[in-house]
């Protein structure tokens, strides 16, 4: 694998962390937690996922709701993360000539204009609302075509540092 695109994750991430919001967390700092047996060769797209989780967390929650002054977890939040980590994993894929079967099936899924069915049906939390216009019921007959023994993966997060 190309070290440029495991060296941009870390630029894109440490870059992320520098922004500042008039927000509550303003303050706050964020570390980004990689599960330990991530291979190597898909650390980067996880990189960018996390990443994206952590502009979320530091900026764009609070460029999207005004006013609100203490970060909520958002759909929109996961559904952007894990398209710019598909994005990046097909760019990686094509590339290095890589192959990684949730990550495969994350690009099958942007590629079928499914990401924001596939993060509700395997990512939501109690706090979302649903939005009104998913197509559930055709995903459900989508996945059963195309993403049989698909298991969900998360193998970065960002998170708040508790302050001590």
């Amino acid at each position: 694998m190309s070290y440029r695109y495991l060296l941009g994750g870390i630029l894109f991430s440490s870059l992320l962390a520098c922004t500042s919001h008039t927000g509550s967390v303003s303050d706050s700092k964020f570390q980004i937690v990689v599960d330990p047996s991530t291979p190597k060769e898909i650390l980067a797209p996880w990189l960018f996922y996390a990443g994206s989780r952590a502009h979320w967390m530091e900026k764009k929650f609070f460029e999207q709701n005004p006013g609100v002054t203490s970060y909520q977890y958002t759909f929109m939040e996961e559904v952007e993360a894990r398209k710019r980590c598909a994005h990046l994993w097909r760019e990686v894929r094509v590339k290095d000539g890589l192959t990684n079967r949730y990550l495969d099936d994350l690009v099958t899924v942007l590629d079928a204009n499914f990401l924001e069915e596939y993060t509700w049906t395997y990512f939501r939390s109690d706090d979302w609302r649903q939005p009104n216009d998913l197509r559930l019921a055709e995903f459900d007959r989508w996945r059963s075509m195309n993403l049989q023994g698909h298991k969900p993966e998360t193998r970065a997060v960002s998170q708040f540092i508790e302050r001590q």
